[in-house]
């Protein structure tokens, strides 16, 4: 247990802004999806981005391709991604994961399924937008986190 003692009163405090817990440099950046279940913000694509495992980006019913877009801000040095696919919606079949190098998408790696707690080091790169390109899904794909490192 942990007693506080403040001088005035506690709502006079300013607020902090919560740290990520994961470390993901993805986390809480601007993000962009081109699709989202029933237009919802309850499903918008930065609830992958927000290392709380009880959220999710979701999709339209139907929707058997998507992406989902990190904008980090700046040029910033990426080794590793993590994707948290839900076990009980696993859908994806092929995607791509890319950076946009200034002009066009650029693949730095492919796969097929996710599932929960993929991740994947990658030989290092520099981008400041990163793409997860779901090319086919057996259903409106979803999930619960997008962390890159």
């Amino acid at each position: 247990m942990i007693e506080l003692t403040v001088e005035g009163k506690a709502l006079d405090i300013t607020p902090v802004a919560v740290a990520s817990t994961s470390d993901s440099l993805a986390f809480d950046k601007k993000a962009t999806a081109s699709n989202v279940f029933a237009k919802s913000s309850h499903y918008g694509p930065g609830m992958a981005l927000d290392d709380d495992p009880e959220t999710r980006w979701a999709t339209d019913a139907g929707t058997h391709a998507a992406w989902l877009e990190v904008d980090l801000g700046k040029p910033t040095a990426i080794g590793r991604v993590k994707i948290d696919e839900p076990e009980q919606y696993k859908r994806v079949q092929a995607f791509e994961l890319q950076h946009h190098d200034g002009n066009a998408w650029k693949t730095f790696h492919k796969g097929t399924t996710i599932g929960p707690d993929w991740s994947v080091t990658i030989k290092p790169i520099t981008a400041q937008r990163i793409r997860l390109n779901i090319l086919k899904a057996t259903e409106g794909p979803t999930l619960n986190e997008f962390m890159l490192f």
